[in-house]
């Protein structure tokens, strides 16, 4: 991953984030590599870089690669394909071999039991020019595969030798022909090339290439906190690598109708992979303003960045609004805290509101006292009250239901039936109280059971 990418990725951005589902099979690339480089075991922490001579006169250095994964992998072996552009070995290489061919030609030109002098010793002049040239064009190769291992480490070191040998400098190996050959392949750009590939195939599967296009075409989708534009650089930094991955194509034993898959996408896949990654959203901002499917990734990029930063803009302006009306409301609605003080405010409202009830409606606290017709026509006054007593009517005349008996009969006759009626209205202003308090605090409270008391009438013996 470049320098760049790393900057505008959200700091602790992970694989799920970005991936539909775990793959089944991992695949050789993931969205999110592995930011910290960890040393392979036995490599030694004081390696020291190598200095790599560039042209112009200018140096590289280099430390030397342990493997990480298969994308660091795929970079160590792009940057020695840089530094042999650099260096410019395949142009030289080219200049030699044509250099051979020329003495080759003028070789074959004198034939070598010629008696002519000059021609024996022109001759033997182009046969060690040729040797020489030959000599130069081995250098050069050998100075790539050199190159290579130097590179690496120890532990990849090893392999790397390991594959040179068995690949270049061995025999019985099938040839064009399908036929064994006892000759050596040798070192050359074509054997670089094969080694560079069974050295990755160390490292990652040969179907790797058709995992990586299922990985980018399906299980891959954008972060929800990763802009449009990242997205894709890092879209397109993977579909770069794509190109260097093993494909089942290149088996001998693959079928004809299996399509290569080590390719990088065409312009209008890559717009087709970025339109099935964005927000609905963004994709009908995108449909209203064009009638056509997008062609061209860069100008898709930019016009999807102007539409997100236009909708994060809108749900930007909307949450500061809700913030502001929150903080001038007081805390916000959904918080502990707020639903405590409403609560201690519901608490002290109801108490006020009963505090109030109970200064207004004032509890009736005269009652008559004592029988003023026993009090002007004779009897215990003080012992019971004038209503329903039956002894005496208004004006001195007896009451017709009295039929006579103990004075302590009708006292106590009278003071049941006065004790009952003020217990009675008591009890009824009681529950009038408690109707008109639930009312106000909006809370519902048991009914007070009302005390039933039985009217005992004695009668009078005659």
């Amino acid at each position: 991953m470049s320098a760049e990418i790393k900057r505008l990725f959200p700091e602790g951005l992970r694989n799920n984030e970005a991936e539909r589902s775990k793959p089944r099979h991992d695949p050789p690339l993931r969205f999110v590599p592995v930011k910290s480089l960890a040393k392979e075991d036995g490599v030694d922490e004081d390696d020291k870089s190598i200095t790599v001579e560039l042209c112009n006169k200018t140096t590289l250095k280099v430390v030397p690669y342990s493997f990480v994964d298969v994308e660091s992998f795929l970079n160590y072996q792009k940057k020695h394909a840089y530094i042999l552009d650099q260096q410019e070995l395949k142009t030289k290489w080219r200049k030699q071999a044509a250099l051979i061919e020329t003495a080759e030609v003028k070789i074959d030109a004198i034939s070598p039991e010629t008696a002519d002098s000059k021609e024996k010793s022109s001759r033997k002049k182009q046969i060690e020019l040729r040797d020489v040239h030959t000599r130069k064009r081995d250098g050069i190769i050998a100075k790539a595969f050199n190159l290579y291992q130097q590179m690496s480490a120890p532990a990849l070191r090893a392999e790397w030798d390991d594959i040179v040998n068995e690949h270049c400098f061995s025999t019985g190996w099938l040839d064009v022909e399908n036929e064994l050959s006892e000759l050596q392949r040798g070192q050359n750009w074509e054997t670089l090339a094969d080694c560079k590939r069974l050295h990755l195939l160390t490292v990652c599967d040969q179907d790797a290439a058709e995992r990586h296009d299922q990985y980018m075409n399906v299980t891959i989708k954008k972060p929800q906190r990763l802009p449009v534009k990242p997205f894709y650089k890092r879209l397109k930094e993977l579909d770069e690598l794509a190109p260097s991955l093993p494909c089942l194509k290149d088996q001998p034993d693959c079928p004809s109708e299996v399509d290569r898959r080590n390719i990088s996408m065409s312009p209008f896949a890559m717009c087709g992979l970025l339109m099935r990654n964005v927000t609905v959203q963004i994709e009908d901002e995108y449909n209203c303003l064009h009638n056509v499917v997008p062609t061209n990734p860069k100008k898709l990029v930019e016009q999807l960045t102007k539409i997100e930063t236009k909708l994060n803009s809108n749900v930007t302006s909307n949450k500061t609004s809700n913030d502001r009306r929150k903080s001038s409301e007081g805390q916000p609605e959904n918080s502990e805290e707020s639903r405590r003080s409403k609560k201690r405010a519901a608490k002290t409202d109801g108490r006020a509101k009963m505090d109030k009830i109970t200064r207004k409606v004032k509890i009736p606290t005269h009652v008559e006292q004592g029988c003023k017709l026993c009090r002007e026509y004779g009897g215990s006054a003080k012992s019971h009250s004038t209503l329903n007593y039956k002894k005496w009517l208004p004006g001195g005349k007896s009451h017709p239901e009295w039929r006579g008996g103990k004075t302590t009969a009708n006292i106590n006759v009278h003071q049941n039936q006065g004790v009952n009626q003020l217990m009675a209205q008591q009890a009824e202003f009681q529950k009038s109280i408690l109707k008109q308090i639930s009312k106000m605090s909006g809370k519902k409270k048991k009914k007070r059971r009302k005390r039933s008391y039985s009217d005992s009438e004695s009668s009078d013996s005659d």
